[in-house]
C-alpha cells in the first residue's frame, strides 16, 4: 500500500514538472548572460586608449619591468585572440583602433566568456602594467622563485583578481578588430606600436614546410622554447610563426604553398612572433608570391654577401653559434630602434636586397654607425630607410631560427 501511493506520488511530481517545462519561458538575452561575469559596478570614469596607456608605461615596457597602476584608469577594447586552439596560454589579446595589449590572466577557458569579438571593460586600478620581451602586458606582480636574484615581472592574475576587473560591453560601433594586413613581410608595421596586434600576412611560405614536417612537434627534432616552436618565413629574418605544443593543430603538417596567415603579432624584442588561434588561420593565397633573391656573394670586403647570401649561409650555422666576421650590403627597409641619446647609442634595423623589402629581410641587431661610431655621438651619421649600406660584423642564427647581425656590428659605407 505504502509502495502504490510513492508511485502515485511521483507521477503527480513529474505532472507538475512538464507543465513547468511547457510555459513560456523568456530565453536569456545576450545582455543577461553578459552580466554573469566580471564586475558590473565598473565605470567609465578615467577611459584611456591602449596607445595612451603602452605610452604611459612605455619605460616598464621597454625595460621588461612592471608598474602598478595606484589611480582609476580603464580600456576598451575587442579581443582578439583567446585559448580556443591552445596556442595561446593563460592569455588574452586586446585590441582598440589605436593598439592592442596581452592580458595575462591564471584560467583556463577564457575563450567562454572572452568569444573572439567580444568587447570588455578593463579597470587598471590595482593592476600592474609592463613588458614581457617588450610586449606590452596587464597582470600582476611575478618573481620568479627558482631564479636567485630575479627581478619582478608582470605574471598571471588569479581569476579572482581578474573577476574584479573587466565588464563584458554589447558590441560598439566603430570599435573594431579586423586584421591588419600586410604582404610578404612586416616592412610596413611598427613593432613598437603595433605589436599584439590581429594580422594577416598574405602570400608567404615557411620555411621548414617539406610535406611531412608538422607546426610543433614535440619529438626533439626541432628546438623549443617555453614548449613551443619558432617556424620561420622564407627570407625573412625577424618573423616567426609559434605555435605551442599544446596547439590543438600542433601536429598538423605544415602546408607547402604560397599561405595567408592569420594570427596575433605579439612581439620577443626585434622578433615578431605570429600566434595563429586555430588550424583555420592559415589558409591557401590567392596573393602572388614574394620575388626571390639569388643568393650571392662570399662575405668578404671586396665581394659582400648579399641578403639572400647571409640569410642562407647563416642558417647553415649550428643553432647560437657565432661566425667569423663577414660583409654584407643592402638597403636599410626598417629602422626598428635607434639609440641617440641614451648610454648604447647603438641600432637595430632591416636590410633587404630591394628597398621596399619584398625579396626578404635581414636583422642587423644592436648595430653601430660608420666606422664603428655612436649615434649619440656628437656628428655621428644617422640612418634611415631607404640608405644603402655595407655592415661588417659577426653573424649569429640566435635561437636556431632568427639569422641576424650579432651586436656590435659597424657600418663600412652608407650612401
Amino acid at each position: 500500500m505504502k509502495t502504490k501511493k510513492y508511485i502515485l506520488f511521483a507521477l503527480a511530481t513529474l505532472g507538475l514538472a512538464t507543465s513547468c517545462q511547457d510555459k513560456d519561458w523568456d530565453a536569456p538575452t545576450s545582455e543577461q548572460a553578459m552580466q554573469a561575469y566580471g564586475n558590473q559596478n565598473l565605470q567609465e570614469t578615467n577611459l584611456k586608449t591602449i596607445a595612451e596607456v603602452i605610452a604611459l608605461y612605455s619605460n616598464e615596457i621597454n625595460n621588461n619591468s612592471l608598474k602598478e597602476v595606484k589611480t582609476p584608469m580603464q580600456i576598451k577594447g575587442v579581443v582578439t585572440g583567446n585559448d580556443a586552439g591552445g596556442n595561446i596560454y593563460n592569455s588574452l589579446y586586446l585590441q582598440d583602433n589605436t593598439g592592442a595589449i596581452a592580458i595575462s590572466i591564471s584560467q583556463s577557458g577564457l575563450y567562454g566568456p572572452f568569444a573572439v569579438g567580444q568587447t570588455v571593460l578593463v579597470e587598471l586600478n590595482g593592476l600592474y602594467v609592463g613588458g614581457y620581451g617588450k610586449q606590452p602586458q596587464i597582470g600582476t606582480t611575478y618573481t620568479n622563485p627558482n631564479k636567485e636574484g630575479a627581478t619582478p615581472q608582470v605574471g598571471r592574475m588569479s581569476r579572482y583578481i581578474w573577476q574584479q576587473h573587466y565588464k563584458l560591453l554589447p558590441a560598439l560601433p566603430g570599435l573594431i578588430a579586423e586584421p591588419t594586413v600586410v604582404k610578404w613581410n612586416f616592412n610596413t608595421l611598427d613593432i613598437a606600436k603595433d605589436c599584439g596586434k590581429l594580422i594577416t600576412l598574405k602570400g608567404v611560405t615557411l620555411a621548414e614546410a617539406d610535406g611531412k614536417a608538422v607546426f610543433a612537434p614535440n619529438d626533439g627534432s626541432v628546438t623549443l622554447t617555453s614548449n613551443c616552436a619558432n617556424r620561420t618565413i622564407t627570407g625573412v629574418s625577424n618573423v616567426v610563426v609559434r605555435t605551442s605544443t599544446y596547439a590543438d593543430f600542433a601536429k598538423t603538417v605544415m602546408p607547402t604553398t604560397v599561405v595567408d596567415i592569420t594570427g596575433v603579432a605579439s612581439r620577443f624584442n626585434d622578433t615578431w612572433q605570429i600566434l595563429m588561434r586555430d588550424a583555420n588561420d592559415i589558409v591557401e593565397s590567392s596573393t602572388e608570391p614574394a620575388p626571390v633573391a639569388t643568393p650571392s656573394g662570399t662575405g668578404t670586403a671586396e665581394d659582400p654577401y648579399n641578403v639572400a647570401g647571409v640569410t642562407k649561409y647563416t642558417k647553415s650555422l649550428a643553432a647560437g653559434k657565432e661566425s667569423g666576421t663577414v660583409y654584407a650590403k643592402g638597403y636599410i627597409v626598417v629602422v626598428s630602434d635607434i639609440d641617440t641619446s641614451g648610454n648604447f647609442g647603438n641600432a637595430t634595423y632591416l636590410i633587404s636586397d630591394r628597398q621596399d623589402g619584398a625579396t626578404g629581410t635581414f636583422q642587423i641587431y644592436r648595430g653601430y654607425g660608420v666606422n664603428g661610431q655612436k649615434f649619440n655621438e656628437k656628428g655621428a651619421t644617422l640612418i634611415e630607410a631607404g640608405q644603402e649600406v655595407l655592415i661588417k660584423g659577426k653573424v649569429i642564427n640566435y635561437q636556431g631560427n632568427t639569422p641576424q647581425f650579432a651586436q656590435g656590428s659597424t657600418i663600412v659605407s652608407l650612401k
